[in-house]
C-alpha cells in the first residue's frame, strides 16, 4: 500500500520532499495494518506517527495539512479530485478519503485480474483438461473395481 500511496501523492503533485508526503504514507500504512484508526482515531494516528519520528503529533498533523494544501491547491486538479474529496478539507476526512479510494481501486484492479477474458479462457481450457483427465482415470478405476468384484463371484 506504501508504494501506491507514493505513487497516488507523486502523481497529485505532493513534493516528496516535504515531511507531510511522509506523515501521509505513514497514516495510509497504519490504516491499512490496524482497524482502529479509519474508524475516526486520527488524533492517535498523529501520536503514533510522531512517535515513529520522534516529533511532536502537533507537528505531525501540521505537516499533513500543509502537503494536502499544496495538493489541493497546486496539485493535478484531475487526479486530486479522483482520490481526495475537496470540499471536506479536513485531515481526517482526506486521509480517509484517500485510503478508501485506492482500497476501492486495489479491490476493482483485484476483481479486474480474476477473470479478464483471456485469464477466463486458459482456467477454462485447463478445467477442461482436468476434467478429461479426471473421468479417464475415474473409468479406469471403475472397470478395475468392475473386474475385481466380478473375480470375487
Amino acid at each position: 500500500m506504501r508504494d501506491k500511496t507514493i505513487d497516488v501523492l507523486l502523481q497529485m503533485g505532493v513534493p516528496a520532499s516535504i515531511k507531510g508526503f511522509t506523515y501521509i504514507c505513514d497514516a495510509i500504512e497504519l490504516f491499512d495494518t490496524d482497524p482502529y484508526y479509519p474508524d475516526g482515531k486520527i488524533c492517535s494516528l498523529y501520536f503514533e506517527i510522531a512517535r515513529l519520528h520522534e516529533t511532536t503529533a502537533s507537528r505531525v498533523e501540521r505537516a499533513i495539512r500543509h502537503a494536502f494544501e499544496v495538493a489541493l491547491t497546486k496539485g493535478e486538479r484531475d487526479i486530486v479530485e479522483l482520490y481526495l474529496d475537496c470540499e471536506h478539507t479536513q485531515n481526517s476526512n482526506l486521509l480517509k478519503t484517500l485510503y478508501f479510494r485506492m482500497q476501492q481501486e486495489e479491490h476493482k484492479r483485484e476483481k479486474d485480474s480474476i477473470c479478464s477474458s483471456s485469464t477466463c479462457e486458459m482456467k477454462a481450457q485447463i478445467y477442461q483438461e482436468v476434467m478429461d483427465l479426471f473421468s479417464v482415470e475415474f473409468e479406469h478405476f471403475l472397470e478395475k473395481m468392475l473386474s475385481m468384484s466380478e473375480r470375487h463371484y
